[in-house]
């Protein structure tokens, strides 16, 4: 079995989501060894737990970890604008399923129990709500972009 980049980035993803320090996957000639306590140093501690991975498919890995992909840092908001963010990291989705309208667009009035858009984590679509009520004044992430736990998906004004 061989892995791809992005089911290495997809085991990064929830490795950091799920607050793990060490990881190990070994099967037939796939070894993926992640160690984050080593500060990029190979370890020298007693040897790794090895996880059973699940299944993986396309192209082996070259032996290197990709980096989490950077997302660029949303604009600073007007005074008194209140953030939406994300609260793991996954997949943004601004609707429920392809076909549907987005849950809010720019200029949407939302309660603070609303479902402004839905953040994708292993197959496990999480509701992310407003939070606050108010109007939607900017949207931070495009539909389907890999976002990271803390960043801002939405802007709300709570005075609109």
């Amino acid at each position: 079995m061989a892995l791809s980049a992005k089911d290495v980035i997809e085991i990064l993803r929830t490795l950091d989501e799920l607050g793990y320090q060490r990881f190990r996957y070994e099967q037939d000639d796939v070894l993926l060894e992640v160690d984050a306590t080593a500060g990029g140093k190979p370890a020298s501690s007693p040897p790794l737990k090895t996880v059973a991975a699940g299944t993986a498919e396309s192209a082996a890995v070259d032996g290197q970890t990709p980096a989490l992909p950077e997302t660029p840092a949303a604009a600073p908001p007007r005074e008194g604008l209140v953030s939406v963010d994300c609260p793991m990291t996954g997949t943004f989705y601004r609707a429920p399923s392809p076909d549907a309208p987005p849950f809010v667009e720019v200029g949407s009035e939302v309660n603070a129990r609303d479902t402004v858009c839905l953040v994708d984590v292993m197959k496990l679509f999480n509701s992310v709500p407003a939070g606050v009520t108010g109007t939607v004044t900017g949207i931070c992430a495009e539909n389907e972009a890999q976002v990271k736990a803390g960043q801002p998906l939405m802007w709300i004004d709570p005075a609109g």
